[in-house]
């Protein structure tokens, strides 16, 4: 590719035998020697060849002669075209100055190639002569389809209608001076009206002449437009239908009657939960919370008449003669149930008796689901247990827990002080045996007392998989407030 700075001129030329078929070969375009350009730093030298293509044609681009910088300062291409089925081979000198950027070879071309100092340069356009006669006008082929020497239309043949149709029968009526149809060209029935209804003249007619109501008597008998008392009917017009929707009410069969017989099905949820004032008078009735409780902790101490939400069993059937004491790093389990929704904020232990000052900080109570998920934690208990003789300890957890109504272990994990004889004393249930009746369960259900199977545990796991939960003899009492 030349550089930028050089100019070039597109060249081209098409050569076609006498029946118009394109010719073949090549036509070449060489400089003299080898060229030089100063400002470009570049040689330029050698054949430039286009060969004709399909259609007898040739298209290159070449350097202009008479830039700036070129050595020799002027020169000229020697052409040869080495066409077939020609006889000799044509040779010519072109210059082509940057001043024509497009040339054709068949503008330029000398007249007689043969002559050696004959050299063709593309020059500009010559002036425009001047406006040559004006000629005679062609003959005409058609006129409306025919081509007759002597063409001769008829009204038909330009979609008119003939003169003689002008009043005819048949035709089209014409207008008079004053601008109407003439009476001649009106049909015989037609013409000025005779009469209405019987009178002649200037009639002018009343309601009774055509049979019909005055105005009066019709605002009697009729609405008036716009007369009726009723326009619309929760915005609509015409034969209304209206549904419950259209006048914010509830279907039918969709709403609770406030008395009278009724079967309500499927799932509802209040907002505010229903309440009565009787008690039920059958086992499938609805009941006061006030009710339930009365019967079901008749004559009974309840978590809930203790302050608590609930709890691992009565504190008082603990066992009058024997204390937990917990092992450094074991988690243990008590199991709490719930049986309403609450907000847990405290875990609450009964300490025994406690010496004080043996508890570290890698000591701490937490609430887990049934799931093994832990949901709550204590601070570490070193500044909640403290030293006493019989105490009940709440242990507040960081933040509050609302708890649904299911069940729950308290986690428990103590590190510290000597098992047997210096730690907390939790107060524990009846510890008959080496496995107290008070973890009795079926199989597979919830271990109400029970640890981790790990140990050496410094703080409680954030969760557990229940699989590893193992029986254990503790009965540790523990509740929820």
């Amino acid at each position: 590719m030349l550089p930028p700075s050089i100019t070039t001129i597109h060249v081209t030329a098409r050569y076609l035998t006498p029946d118009g078929s394109a010719m073949s070969g090549s036509v070449e375009f060489r400089p003299p020697a080898l060229l030089t350009h100063a400002e470009a730093d570049v040689f330029v030298g050698g054949p430039t060849r286009a060969t004709l293509d399909a259609e007898g044609r040739i298209s290159v681009v070449l350097p202009a002669t008479d830039l700036p910088g070129w050595n020799p300062v002027e020169w000229t291409y020697q052409v040869t075209e080495k066409l077939g089925g020609m006889e000799r081979v044509r040779n010519y000198q072109i210059a082509l100055p940057a001043a024509v950027p497009e040339v054709d070879l068949a503008d330029i071309r000398p007249a007689d190639p043969n002559t050696p100092h004959y050299v063709a340069v593309p020059g500009p356009p010559g002036p425009v002569g001047e406006l040559g006669p004006q000629g005679p006008a062609g003959p005409v082929r058609s006129v409306n389809g025919q081509t007759a020497a002597d063409v001769v239309l008829t009204a038909a043949d330009v979609a008119a209608l003939a003169s003689t149709a002008a009043g005819a029968a048949g035709g089209v009526a014409t207008l008079g001076a004053d601008g109407k149809v003439p009476v001649a060209q009106l049909p015989a029935a037609g013409g000025a009206v005779a009469s209405v209804n019987g009178m002649t003249g200037a009639v002018v007619l009343t309601a009774a002449d055509v049979s019909a109501l005055t105005q009066a008597a019709g605002d009697l008998r009729y609405l008036p437009i716009n007369g009726a008392p009723v326009k619309s009917v929760n915005g609509q017009a015409g034969q209304v239908t209206l549904t419950a929707s259209d006048v914010l009410a509830v279907p039918a069969g969709d709403a609770v009657l406030l008395d009278g017989t009724q079967t309500v099905t499927g799932t509802k949820t209040f907002a505010v939960p229903p309440s009565s004032t009787a008690n039920p008078s059958s086992a499938d009735q609805l009941t006061r919370r006030g009710y339930v409780d009365s019967v079901s902790a008749a004559g009974t101490w309840s978590p809930a008449s203790m302050g608590f939400a609930g709890w691992a069993f009565d504190p008082a059937t603990s066992s009058a003669n024997s204390d937990q004491y917990c092992i450094n790093g074991w988690v243990y389990l008590i199991g709490v149930p719930l049986h309403a929704a609450t907000t847990v904020k405290n875990v609450v232990f009964y300490i025994s008796g406690y010496v004080g000052g043996t508890l570290s900080s890698a000591s701490y109570a937490g609430l887990y689901t049934s799931t093994g998920t832990r949901v709550g934690v204590t601070a570490n208990l070193t500044t909640l247990i403290t030293a006493n003789e019989g105490k009940t300890v709440v242990c507040p957890l960081s933040s509050a827990y609302n708890a649904a109504a299911g069940q729950y272990w308290i986690g428990l994990v103590v590190n510290g002080p000597s098992p047997s004889n210096n730690g907390p004393a939790f107060m524990r249930g009846a510890s008959m045996g080496e496995a107290p009746g008070g973890s009795a369960r079926m199989p597979g259900k919830f271990i109400r007392h029970g640890r981790l199977s790990t140990t050496g545990q410094t703080s409680l796991p954030a969760s557990f998989n229940t699989s590893s939960v193992v029986a254990d003899s503790n009965a540790i009492w523990a509740a929820l407030s």
